[in-house]
């Protein structure tokens, strides 16, 4: 089977099936959005909290409406990507390197895809996302930005690192 075929058999099999919505912000004067950065910075502080001495082994750094987590190559990072135009929050992990490697790790992540979805569960999806890049990836609405939508972001950042590193580990997908 081509790497697309095996990116299909993942997506069907990783699409929503369950959904537990984020916490819900509704946009009015009692909840306003606060701004992207401080937002990233509260769920930094988040998984920081959580992680604790395991976040040593990541690195990480914040950049306009995302922050990012990788150990030994950035090309591999988990993220949490605020987009305050459209109103959404999308948590992923992207691969972001040569497109041969995007798309072999794609491919392997599509071979585990039992593994995936008892690590991860059924929300997240695996996609080709640009013609280089790909990532497995959950997104949702957000209509406000709230501390409550940030440690719940930075819960489930958390669960999916947890979950999916002894899957990158075990099939080598770091090329760095």
């Amino acid at each position: 089977a081509s790497v697309t075929d095996g990116m299909i058999l993942l997506a069907t099999l990783v699409r929503v099936q369950y959904h537990r919505p984020m916490a819900k912000a509704r946009r009015n004067t009692a909840t306003a959005s606060m701004r992207i950065r401080d937002f990233l910075a509260l769920v930094h502080e988040g998984v920081e909290r959580r992680m604790g001495r395991r976040l040593a082994d990541f690195e990480w750094r914040q950049r306009f409406g995302y922050v990012q987590y990788y150990r030994r190559c950035p090309q591999v990072h988990y993220e949490v990507w605020a987009q305050k135009k459209t109103a959404r929050l999308e948590i992923g992990l992207h691969f972001e390197g040569e497109r041969e490697a995007n798309y072999a790790a794609a491919a392997q992540l599509a071979t585990r895809s039992e593994d995936v979805l008892a690590s991860i569960g059924p929300e997240y999806e695996l996609e080709e996302w640009t013609a280089q890049w790909t990532r497995l990836h959950r997104s949702f609405a957000a209509p406000a930005l709230t501390a409550e939508l940030a440690d719940e972001a930075a819960e489930r950042t958390v669960a999916l690192i947890r979950g999916m590193e002894p899957i990158i580990e075990a099939l080598e997908l770091r090329p760095c």
